[in-house]
């Protein structure tokens, strides 16, 4: 039954980063948060009740990563997406963005070149930036709200870089890369010898008929030159509990990440993170339908709302995540004046579209994953708020 997605499960004062840092994020308690991407759902049955039997137990003390956890990971992928894993493939990391900065670290050089495809999510530029690497820019070509890749762009940066950091499915613009333009991909950085670091955390979450493709799955040629982030945390909303982890096959890159952290003690993960994965993986497939279900009515909701109510607001395709990207840009306003509307009279707070580098103005990511009374107040907040020369 879809109807307990509808449940309003008030966050506030829990210390969650969504609703309890609105003030130094927005300047204001009362915005509606919509911004950082967990969900206002209560994680499956399945993870609720293994918590509870280790709550019961008592002592929490250092937890094993046994085999039962990686085979939990290799059984999901191979059911799921049809690719098969080898368990001396799988590394542990406390989360995705600390993974970017340490493959970074491992895998290139200062001053090396790396490539990245904005707007994009913001701390890949910080990964590259805070490790004394160079940015480059293969910018997404936008034509009436959707996206695709500028291969031609590709090529020429290519031909200096050391790493692509691809986004799949990607954040914020929510598109699901089809198989042939992953191959054109991995064609360019297979012939200019690049290595692809791949975050494809939002695997999980795709919409109809669209299949997220691992780009590691292409080839064993792309699988040695690919690195690939994952983690149950964006499936179940288990952000907090730490169930990243790495998937390299290639010999060579996995030699060269074990010698980068193998001082740094990092792989130590805690027991309740370990068990909620397990537990995801094991039994909420059905919970995952029912969501996808949920979210995709929401976006369906959304899009019909902006369509009837606020016209010159645009919402890109949503094939993958539950992140919508919005274009005001034909209500007119410099980036600051927009953000200023949202954030102080419709009262949203929302992540802003220049987080996400450039191609991002005019732009605001909102998060739909929450109860649809929820987002239907928001936007009804935003309904309100909109500049009646444009509507």
């Amino acid at each position: 039954m879809l109807q307990h997605f509808d449940e309003v499960i008030p966050r506030e004062n829990t210390d969650c980063s969504k609703y309890d840092d609105r003030v130094n994020r927005f300047g204001r308690p009362d915005v509606l948060p919509m911004w950082v991407a967990d969900m206002d759902f209560r994680s499956p049955t399945c993870v609720q009740e293994t918590f509870l039997r280790m709550i019961e137990h008592g002592v929490y003390g250092y937890h094993l990563k046994t085999d039962k956890y990686l085979r939990a990971i290799i059984d999901w992928f191979q059911r799921r997406h049809g690719y098969a894993i080898a368990r001396e493939s799988i590394f542990f990391t406390p989360g995705v963005v600390p993974a970017l900065s340490h493959l970074v670290q491992a895998l290139t050089k200062k001053g090396d070149r790396i490539i990245v495809q904005p707007p994009v999510y913001a701390p890949f530029f910080w990964a590259i930036q805070v490790n004394e690497r160079r940015v480059l820019r293969n910018q997404l070509l936008e034509t009436g709200g959707e996206y695709a890749i500028d291969f031609d762009d590709l090529e020429a940066k290519a031909r200096e870089a050391r790493m692509l950091i691809l986004c799949s499915p990607h954040n914020p613009i929510g598109r699901v890369w089809r198989q042939e333009e992953l191959a054109r991909i991995a064609d360019i950085c297979l012939r200019h010898n690049v290595i692809i670091l791949s975050d494809e955390i939002h695997n999980d979450l795709v919409y109809g008929a669209r299949r997220h493709v691992a780009v590691a799955s292409l080839s064993p040629e792309v699988d040695r030159i690919t690195v690939t982030c994952h983690s149950a945390s964006k499936t179940f909303n288990l952000a907090g509990l730490s169930t990243a982890y790495i998937l390299i096959n290639s010999a060579e890159l996995r030699m060269a990440y074990k010698e980068h952290v193998a001082p740094l003690h990092i792989e130590g993960l805690n027991p309740f993170g370990l068990r909620a994965m397990e537990a995801a993986f094991r039994q909420g497939e059905p919970w995952l339908h029912e969501l996808l279900e949920y979210l995709f009515g929401n976006y369906n909701m959304l899009r019909d709302f902006l369509k009837e109510n606020l016209p010159k607001v645009r919402v890109s395709p949503l094939e993958g995540t539950y992140l919508v990207w919005l274009d005001f840009r034909g209500w007119g306003f410099e980036h600051k004046a927009l953000r200023e509307l949202i954030i102080e009279k419709a009262r949203l707070g929302l992540h802003d579209g220049l987080t996400f580098g450039p191609g991002g103005e005019g732009f605001q990511r909102m998060n739909i994953a929450c109860p649809r009374q929820v987002l239907r107040k928001a936007l009804e907040q935003l309904r309100v708020c909109a500049p009646q020369s444009v509507e």
